[in-house]
């Protein structure tokens, strides 16, 4: 039994109808452990919290996706196809006039079908504004919110943001980085802007019991993109090899989360920047979320060196909860998360990510006590302080001994 399930077993309040949630994710995103997805793993450690309350949660999802997290009825839905470039470039304009989002609005239609009516729980839509209205429309009794991950509105107008804002209960985002430049866009509804971050499981992400090894390993863990900075990574380690250090880097990803995807051209580049390492560099292509806890325990350094805004990176997280020494990009809501449990360095430069983790590798005793104060930190930013936030966004009452120590 978790932690949490411990805590508040016993504290049940089936009779509010907003215990009941349901999630709506992207169209066409598999609810599981085989993804690697921040959206889906926050929908499952959502549920998965809230079962242990009592509460019910149903996620839609798309006729063939993959769906077997264990918790979270999955309810089918038959999709319309998202709209291709074109069609989204006239919602764009229609938007912009004061009109709907048609086309966008249409590939959610199946998706507010499987919800009836006359629902009266708590409806959360990830990731995309242009369903909010419609969902307000047609499910008048919800406590309808919007979940921001990103920065969903850089081609809405400010009229088209306020119209979204007007719609939804609540317009949750996944850090203050995000809350605030949302809130810059409107012009009223700004009480409606929460903040609810991803979390760490800090059951199953734990520290290495023995941290003893001759080499050190450098972990990469996430998207192998541009803007996710793995070259900042391997730029960093191969002033770090001329320099003289023993080390091994691994990159473990892909671009998107499959590992049978063909290698694009970017992570093409990156192997062939990465050559001069030999053998001390492996690249390894997406693993699940199984996989993920045994990358994190096989590492002795982890770097997010994300090269741009990165709202609220997952792996922060979980790499906290692990009790990893870490040196992370000073971008976005990075900082919100690791606090002063990280080494930072600012992108684009890779000399100072280089001179950061050298300064680790020179002192097994700052990894150990930064790594130490990493794990301390996790469990200020759990999946149950999230959960707790986010029923205070929400209205639900929150029990004594759940909402000690949210980082705020």
């Amino acid at each position: 039994m978790t932690r949490f399930a411990e805590s508040t077993r016993s504290q049940v309040m089936i009779d509010d109808p907003r215990m009941h949630f349901v999630h709506v994710p992207t169209p066409g995103d598999h609810y599981s452990p085989a993804t690697g997805s921040a959206i889906i793993t926050l929908i499952y450690q959502m549920a998965r919290a809230h079962a242990v309350r009592g509460g019910e949660t149903d996620v839609i999802v798309a006729r063939g996706t993959r769906h077997d997290y264990e918790i979270g009825r999955c309810v089918e839905v038959s999709p319309r196809r998202p709209p291709v470039r074109w069609l989204r470039a006239v919602d764009s304009l229609a938007g912009r006039i004061g009109a709907r989002r048609f086309f966008g609005e249409r590939a959610y239609r199946p998706f507010s079908r499987a919800v009836n009516s006359n629902f009266k729980g708590v409806l959360f839509v990830h990731n995309n504004p242009v369903a909010i209205p419609f969902f307000r429309e047609h499910h008048p009794d919800a406590t309808l919110c919007l979940w921001a991950n990103n920065e969903l509105f850089r081609l809405y107008s400010n009229s088209e943001v306020d119209r979204v804002a007007n719609a939804a209960d609540r317009l949750i985002c996944c850090s203050n980085f995000i809350a605030e430049g949302l809130r810059r866009r409107l012009k009223k509804n700004i009480e409606k802007v929460v903040v609810v971050r991803n979390g760490a499981d800090i059951d199953a992400f734990q520290p290495r019991q023995s941290t003893t090894k001759d080499i050190p390993t450098i972990l990469f863990l996430g998207r192998v993109m541009d803007i996710k900075g793995p070259d900042l990574l391997v730029k960093a380690a191969l002033f770090l090899a001329e320099a003289g250090y023993k080390f091994r880097l691994r990159i473990v990803g892909s671009n998107n989360f499959s590992s049978g995807d063909p290698v694009t051209p970017y992570e093409s580049a990156l192997r062939k920047l990465a050559g001069p390492l030999g053998d001390c560099v492996a690249f390894q292509p997406f693993v699940d979320r199984s996989t993920v806890v045994r990358e994190f325990a096989s590492a002795d350094i982890f770097c997010v060196p994300s090269n741009w805004d990165d709202p609220c990176p997952l792996t922060v997280a979980e790499g906290l909860a692990s009790g990893l020494p870490m040196v992370v990009s000073r971008r976005g809501g990075i900082p919100e998360v690791a606090g002063d449990a990280a080494l930072y360095f600012q992108p684009p430069d890779h000399r100072e990510l280089a001179l950061a983790i050298g300064r680790l590798l020179d002192s097994p005793q700052e990894r150990k006590s930064l790594g130490v104060r990493a794990r301390r930190r996790a469990e200020l930013v759990t999946w149950e302080h999230q959960y707790t936030e986010l029923c205070k966004s929400v209205g639900l009452p929150v029990f004594r001994g759940t909402d000690a120590g949210v980082v705020n």
